[in-house]
């Protein structure tokens, strides 16, 4: 896993070929274009791939599809993205005819089946609805009209008045419900045609989804005209002559150059200058790749830098493995994944992901049988499970060592590969001095601790501490001593650069949180087996039923949470810790001008 090689590509061609020259530039799909021209005001273009694409999403969310067409036969892809979009119209409709029916049923319902009689044959006598609590009875209890009430709540009278008119506020001061003048048994039969209504759309839905592959080929045809009309715009160009110019995979060479020697175009080839700022392409591989795909979502590794993603692909699932503690947890996300694997693997980046997740899960799964939790209960010591475990999360000092062994071992290779990219600098060598510190520091610690022996104590971490000071003090800065003004500013970034040790001893001290959620996740897990356990033993009967509620909503609790503080919390010692030391600069992602559709 790495960052490619890039080459500057400059091609030159006739104007009046430009058009058959670019689009070959798209099918060869190979190239990052730099803007040569200022962009030019294109607010008048027609954007018409945003209905296809609603038609598109509203066609793959659909829950079951049928098989893809590859040919229109007698529609146009117009006539189809019409259709569908007609079709999310009358779902949409329905489906809030369906809602409103549901809620005015849900309202009349407490008053019962009812049906109006002619008013003539009332007398001139209309009924009047009001919901009234029950606190507010005695209003009604005092009124001189006739009232009847047809049900009854632990907090509301349903009420029904007699009168020629509405009774005033001041006779009555309760609200009046407006029930409608449909009945029960008609709002239903009502709510039935609505959903047999619903599902005839809903089957036409899935009968327009084998439109999904034509309708997604149009959208990318847009694209691919759109993406032309920005490269035709960004070109340099005369009357005579135009060019182009932008990045390229250097292992591309020999297909650009075949592809300028067919088209009698010419074509030269730069590599990078100082002064250049290339574009980052990643190299991953599907295997250890969900790293780089973690890590490019919060930032880009510059050109110059290097690819951390197979060392966020180990140390990320280490981490996660560490925080959730626990084998079963682990062996169930797992079997997740392994069930969604279909929708996950239908990308290459959700390849990677997916097998990142499988790695993830096998390192929980032995990490929490080395630890000996299985959904918080400990095996007992004389089983073969028991005696496989052989770390106590219960050590406060022994776990609080290995997380801070772990923090400093990934700051360490952080510094050190920060180090190696810029060796041909003087500034590399201060980051050398923080391995050296770093390991000093801990060779100290473990010393004192007689987790080492003690000649890591003394004399061999104070030394490599020391010496490790002395490179940062010395090279932490590029300036030049021409005078004493150069030599005491030089001097003060060297002061500069060592007082960062408080900012290395609080990003180490960062690592503890790997014990402490792994420890807070256990501790809770076994908490919920307890109130389970005595929830079981208060009743025979009933106790059975409440602690399998206590087990089955308390663990997936607990799942959640660990699941949710092993991504944020792992990706974060990644993304903030290991990155502040390690990487020196950040890029932005190699776009390819390619031909998205088929």
């Amino acid at each position: 896993m790495s960052i490619k090689a890039l080459k500057k590509i400059t091609l030159y061609g006739l104007t009046s070929e430009k058009e058959e020259l670019l689009r070959g530039l798209q099918h060869l799909g190979c190239m990052h274009l730099i803007p040569l021209m200022l962009p030019t005001d294109s607010d008048g273009e027609l954007s018409e791939p945003q209905s296809a694409k609603e038609a598109l999403h509203w066609l793959t969310s659909c829950p079951t599809k049928r098989r893809e067409a590859r040919s229109t036969g007698d529609h146009t892809a117009n006539a189809i993205v019409n259709m569908v979009l007609d079709n999310r119209v009358r779902h949409r409709k329905a489906a809030d005819r369906r809602d409103a029916l549901i809620k005015r049923i849900k309202e009349v319902q407490p008053w019962g089946d009812y049906s109006f009689p002619p008013l003539e044959e009332m007398a001139n006598v209309r009924l009047w609805f009001y919901v009234v609590p029950l606190k507010e009875m005695t209003e009604v209890q005092a009124l001189e009209l006739p009232y009847e009430v047809v049900h009854q709540t632990n907090k509301n009278a349903y009420v029904v008045v007699l009168s020629e008119q509405e009774p005033s506020a001041d006779i009555l001061p309760i609200k009046r419900s407006h029930v409608g003048k449909y009945s029960l048994s008609e709002l239903e039969a009502r709510l039935e045609e609505a959903e047999m209504a619903l599902e005839d759309i809903q089957g036409e839905r899935e009968s327009l989804t084998r439109w999904i592959y034509i309708i997604s080929q149009a959208v990318a045809r847009f694209e691919d005209e759109q993406a032309l009309r920005e490269a035709s715009r960004s070109a340099l160009e005369d009357d005579q002559f135009f060019l182009v110019s932008g990045w390229m995979p250097a292992d591309r060479e020999q297909d650009v150059r075949a592809f300028a020697d067919e088209r009698l175009a010419a074509v030269t080839f730069e590599e990078p200058e100082d002064a250049d700022n290339p574009p980052t392409l990643l190299e991953s591989s599907e295997g250890t790749g969900g790293g780089s795909e973690a890590f490019s979502f919060f930032q880009m590794p510059g050109y110059r830098s290097w690819d951390p993603g197979k060392m966020v692909f180990y140390s990320f699932s280490l981490f996660f493995a560490m925080i959730m503690s626990d084998a079963a947890y682990c062996a169930i996300l797992g079997g997740i994944l392994f069930l969604y694997r279909g929708k996950l693997s239908a990308s290459e980046g959700g390849r990677r992901l997916l097998n990142m997740g499988y790695f993830m899960s096998a390192l929980g799964i032995i990490w929490g049988v080395m630890i000996g939790s299985y959904f918080g209960v400990a095996p007992e010591p004389d089983t073969l499970l028991g005696k496989v475990a052989f770390i106590n999360l219960n050590d406060y000092g022994a776990m609080m060592a290995l997380s801070i062994v772990v923090g400093v071992g990934h700051l360490v290779i952080a510094n050190f590969m920060n180090f190696w990219i810029n060796r041909k600098r003087s500034t590399s060598l201060a980051h050398l001095g923080w391995s050296v510190t770093m390991l000093g520091g801990l060779g100290l610690y473990l010393g004192k601790s007689s987790y080492l022996p003690a000649v890591f104590a003394d004399p061999v971490g104070p030394a490599l501490m020391i010496a490790g000071a002395v490179m940062i003090f010395l090279f932490s800065s590029e300036r030049k001593v021409g005078s004493a003004k150069d030599f005491i500013l030089r001097i003060l970034d060297g002061l500069k650069g060592i007082y960062s040790v408080t900012s290395a001893f609080g990003d180490i001290l960062s690592y503890m949180r790997l014990f402490a959620l792994g420890l807070s996740g256990a501790s809770l897990a076994m908490t919920f087996n307890n109130l389970a356990h005595d929830a079981l033993n208060t009743s025979p009967v009933t106790g059975v039923l409440f602690a399998g509620v206590i087990l089955l909503l308390g663990h997936v609790l607990n799942f959640a949470l660990c699941i949710m503080s092993g991504v944020v919390h792992g990706m974060r010692l990644n993304v903030i810790e290991f990155v502040n030391w390690g990487m020196s600069d950040e890029g932005y992602p190699f776009k390819a001008f390619r031909k998205q559709e088929d």
